[in-house]
C-alpha cells in the first residue's frame, strides 16, 4: 500500500517551477525540521508514561492517540485534556477496584511538566538558519513561520525568542488549521494580503508542500542545511545581499522601462514606413523621417534584446523539487 508521504511525493516529485524572482515577496519557513532538529519529544513522554503506569498506548495511523492529536495540534483540546484522556482511556479502566486502597490518580501536572522541561532541553534553533532569516529580513523580504504545534512547544519558543526573528507567526493551535489542510494556507495569504506567486514556502515534509504547490507557490523541500544553500543557488538568490530584493526589482524595472521604449519606437517606425509608402512621388522629408524612426527602432530593438537576455538569466530561473 503506499504511503501518504509516497502518494504526495508522486504528485510533484522532479517538477520543474518557473521562478520569476522579481515577484518574491515572502519566504514561509516550517519549524520543527526546518529551524529544529526533530525531537520526538510526545514520543518519548507516552514511552514514560508507559513506563510509569506499565500500560500500553497504541500509535498506529488510525490510533486513538493519532487522532487526538489532530486535536492537540488544532488547539481544539489542550495539552492537559490530551492527556487526561489517554489516562481515561489506556490507564483508569484496568486499575484493581477491589483493593482496600482506592484508584490511584494519575497527576497530570507532573507530566505537563516533564513535557515542557524535556522539550525546552533538547530544542535549539540553528544559528545557520536563524542567521539565513537575518540576511533576508536586510534583504528587504517578509520571513514568516507556519507550523504544526502543541501549547508546551508554542510555549516554550516563545519563552525563548524564538519566534522573535519572524515578521509573523501561524500556529496550528492557534489558528485551528493544520498543514497540510489547504485552509492553513489561504489563512495564512488572506493574512499576509497576497498571491502564491509571491511566496517560497519551505518545509522538511513532501506533503505538506503538495498543497503549496498547488495553490502557486514556490516550494523548497529542506533536508539539510547544505542543501538549502544549494536549493537558495538554484532559485537564483544564494548571495543574499543587503537590499537584494531592491536591487531585484531595479533590474526588472529596467527591463520594462527598455521594453516600453521598443514597442513605442517600434511602433513609431512602423507609422512613418507606412506614410512613406503609401504616397506616390515620396518627399524628402517623409525619407528622413522614416529613416531617423528606423535607425531609432533598430537601435530600441538591440538593447531590449540585451535586457531581455539579462533578465532570462538573471530574474528568472527554473527550481526542481527533489
Amino acid at each position: 500500500m503506499i504511503g501518504q508521504e509516497e502518494l504526495s511525493k508522486s504528485k510533484i516529485y522532479g517538477e520543474k517551477q518557473k521562478v520569476r524572482l522579481y515577484k518574491i515577496k515572502h519566504f514561509i519557513f516550517d519549524f520543527g525540521g526546518v529551524m529544529i532538529e526533530k525531537t520526538f519529544v510526545l514520543k518519548n513522554v507516552l514511552d514514560m508514561i508507559e513506563s510509569d503506569l506499565n500500560i500500553s498506548i497504541p500509535r498506529n495511523e488510525n490510533s486513538y492517540i493519532r487522532k487526538n492529536k489532530r486535536g492537540l495540534s488544532s488547539g481544539r483540546i489542550s495539552s492537559q485534556d490530551f492527556l487526561e484522556k489517554i489516562f481515561k482511556k489506556y490507564y483508569y479502566p484496568f486499575q484493581n477496584k477491589n483493593g482496600a486502597l482506592p484508584p490511584k490518580k494519575v497527576n497530570t501536572e507532573y507530566y505537563i511538566d516533564l513535557w515542557f522541561d524535556l522539550y525546552s532541553q533538547v530544542t535549539n534553533i540553528s544559528s545557520e538558519m536563524a542567521e539565513i532569516i537575518e540576511r533576508l529580513h536586510q534583504a528587504d523580504y517578509t520571513v514568516s513561520l507556519m507550523s504544526n504545534t502543541h501549547g508546551i512547544h508554542a510555549k516554550s519558543n516563545l519563552l525563548r525568542g524564538f519566534y522573535d526573528i519572524f515578521d509573523n507567526v501561524f500556529l496550528s493551535n492557534e489558528i485551528g488549521f493544520i498543514k497540510p489542510d489547504m485552509d492553513k494556507y489561504k489563512y495564512m495569504l488572506k493574512k499576509l494580503d497576497t498571491k502564491p506567486k509571491k511566496c517560497v514556502f519551505i518545509d522538511d515534509k513532501i506533503q505538506n508542500l503538495v498543497p503549496a504547490r498547488e495553490l502557486g507557490f514556490i516550494v523548497i523541500r529542506f533536508e539539510s542545511f547544505n542543501k538549502f544553500k544549494e536549493q537558495l543557488n538554484e532559485l537564483g538568490i544564494g548571495n543574499i545581499s543587503r537590499d537584494l530584493r531592491h536591487e531585484i526589482k531595479k533590474r526588472y524595472k529596467k527591463y520594462q522601462k527598455t521594453k516600453k521604449e521598443y514597442k513605442k519606437a517600434k511602433k513609431e517606425y512602423k507609422k512613418a514606413r507606412k506614410e512613406y509608402l503609401k504616397k506616390k512621388g515620396k518627399s524628402l522629408k517623409r525619407r528622413m523621417n522614416y529613416q531617423r524612426k528606423s535607425s531609432q527602432y533598430r537601435k530600441k530593438k538591440a538593447e531590449y534584446k540585451k535586457e531581455k537576455a539579462k533578465k532570462k538569466e538573471e530574474l528568472v530561473t527554473k527550481l526542481k523539487i527533489t
